[in-house]
């Protein structure tokens, strides 16, 4: 007998007790079915420190299934024991995709990428691709789906991804059909919408047909998020408690004490949802897993779980647009200012529907950013300086930014440190309007690159603007720090007398130490040295500047009335209805 035809012989008995001739859907099925098995078994390693959970899930996810088994045996032992039988009824598979993957230059039948990825797993990957621009990511994404498959044929597999257009987003079209209706609010949930709130809602209610009760609940998921967290504190355990129970009720207890595991550590955001997808798709009907899916997009931003990415704060540009900034961003001789700058561009020559959506999607989205990145109260005084504007408040707010920033990152508390660094250039170029000049109240004229606070401060002047003096020290009436009882009168031209420096009978509707605030009932900017002038509110109630709309809106609205200005009807105003319950808002108390 020849040495090839022994050759032949060898690898017949090797792989005749594999299931032959073999597909790549056989493949990649197989090596599915079997990730799911080993992940059922070892679902207790989200118990463990990070370090030793994640070599776990590397071992899983790039099919390194002896290892995994080996490593997840000597935890289960001791702590675990009914899950080494599970583990080792898992063998006789590990053993056969190792086999598997020998032949894998013979695989039989080739499959289209359709084949071998479902509808929502190609989407995934035309989201990421669409958000990041990163091929490498999408190889990767591929490569983990598709293991096994000789690299040749996953670069023709990749090929076809690229070549593909992106499936469409699928709405709630499905979901009203085969979803469940959302469990309803109780009224006392919902005390803290204003009329502005009470008025989208009513909007999107009265459009039944475009809008089912899960978008009128993820509207107002969104409208909570960006509360300001004084408010959100009196209710957040409120929102806990419904979405806790929610979730409990269809995912179960142990799947759900992962998740809080996940969380308490502080894992990851995007970690902790693909979890929560993984756990969804173990259920057993399509209506609890799109059920169990409507009350993960709501409850993650009640949990403050949602993922922020640079892309999040272009998605108003057109497709051109687009197009131009990623040419920019490819070509070496254009630097990341220069970026910047034709983003500035594009958001100031946007008008009408366009301007708003842009305003829309930076002042939300960098509000959102900061929050998640450097912290709910950081980004609640940004947003309180923005508005309030007055002489060098861009610089102001940007010096606050950058300083915070770089307080964390030097700390080594940041992840993705350059992805934050792009975001945070974006916000500060449009959200903040700053365009890098330095404002320090003649003190200075040069500021510090990286945190743009002023350097070189005179008079013995200190901050960000050079605007104060030390805690033992005062600004005398020529603009220098000093002990001397002589000291200057800062009141933005609304009072002409002051006692140990505070002003005395602030006048133009004013209040505050220096008259730079507006009595309650008024609104404007006395820094500027402007009157406040009343709000158009009834029984003299406050009002607020709507950074989205660009209106005065009133605050609190008497019984009955909603809109703006308090000139719609309430009566209709439900949030969502079920076939169980209505639910009629009462009145707004704050």
């Amino acid at each position: 007998m020849s040495s090839s035809l022994v050759i032949v012989f060898l690898l017949f008995q090797q792989y005749s007790s594999i299931h032959s001739p073999i597909s790549e859907k056989d493949l990649v099925i197989f090596r599915s079915n079997l990730v799911t098995r080993l992940d059922q078994c070892t679902s207790w390693r989200t118990k463990y420190p990070k370090n030793v959970s994640r070599t776990l899930d590397h071992f899983l996810m790039n099919s390194k299934f002896d290892q995994f088994r080996e490593a997840a045996l000597e935890l289960a032992v001791d702590s675990f024991p009914e899950s080494v039988d599970c583990l080792d009824s898992c063998l006789d598979n590990i053993q056969k995709f190792k086999e598997y993957l020998k032949i894998g230059s013979r695989l039989t039948t080739k499959n289209s990428l359709s084949d071998l990825l479902d509808e929502e797993q190609i989407h995934q990957l035309h989201m990421l691709m669409d958000k990041t621009k990163r091929v490498d990511l999408i190889e990767k994404g591929l490569h983990q789906h598709l293991h096994g498959i000789p690299e040749k044929r996953r670069q023709e597999l990749l090929s076809e991804f690229f070549a593909s257009k992106p499936y469409r987003v699928r709405r709630s079209t499905i979901s009203r059909t085969i979803a469940r209706e959302p469990t309803p609010f109780s009224p006392d949930m919902l005390l803290w919408q204003t009329p502005r709130h009470k008025n989208v809602i009513l909007k999107q209610k009265r459009e039944k047909s475009k809008n089912s009760p899960w978008d009128l609940m993820n509207t107002i998921g969104d409208q909570y998020y960006h509360l300001r967290k004084s408010i959100r504190v009196k209710y957040d355990s409120k929102f806990m408690k419904y979405c806790n129970e929610s979730l409990l009720a269809i995912i179960g207890n142990d799947s759900f004490t992962q998740l809080e595991a996940m969380v308490q550590d502080s894992e990851q955001v995007e970690h902790i949802w693909n979890k929560y997808q993984q756990i969804i798709g173990y259920l057993k009907n399509e209506e609890d897993q799109l059920t169990a899916e409507h009350y993960g997009q709501f409850c993650r931003k009640i949990y403050r779980l949602l993922p922020i990415e640079q892309a999040d704060l272009m998605s108003w540009l057109s497709p051109s647009q687009r197009f131009r900034i990623a040419e920019m961003i490819q070509d070496p001789d254009v630097n990341d200012s220069q970026v910047y700058e034709k983003l500035y561009e594009f958001f100031n020559k946007a008008s009408g529907d366009a301007k708003d959506e842009a305003d829309e999607v930076i002042t939300l989205g960098c509000r959102k950013f900061i929050a998640h990145h450097l912290g709910d109260q950081l980004a609640e005084d940004i947003e309180d300086l923005r508005v309030a504007g007055g002489a060098g408040s861009s610089h102001h707010t940007a010096a606050l930014l950058f300083v915070k920033h770089y307080e964390i990152a030097e700390a080594g508390e940041l992840a993705h440190q350059k992805r934050i660094d792009e975001s945070l250039s974006i916000c500060k170029r449009i959200y903040l309007d700053y365009d890098g000049s330095c404002y320090c109240n003649g003190r200075s004229d040069s500021c510090d690159p990286k945190t743009f606070v002023c350097q070189n401060c005179t008079g013995g002047t200190v901050g960000y603007q050079c605007e104060k003096c030390p805690d033992d020290l005062r600004l005398d009436k020529s603009g220098n720090c000093s002990i001397s009882l002589d000291l200057q009168c800062f009141c933005h031209n609304h009072a002409s007398e002051c006692i140990d420096g505070v002003c005395q009978e602030c006048e133009n509707n004013t209040v505050g130490d220096h008259c730079e605030l507006c009595d309650v009932g008024y609104f404007g900017d006395p820094t500027k040295g402007r009157e406040c002038t009343k709000c158009p509110c009834p029984k003299n109630g406050e009002c607020s500047y709507n950074t989205v709309s660009n209106r005065i809106e009133c605050n609190d609205c008497p019984k009955g009335h909603i809109g703006e200005r308090c000139e719609d009807s309430e009566s209709s105003y439900r949030p969502f209805t079920t076939e169980a319950s209505t639910i009629t808002l009462v009145d707004n108390q704050l």
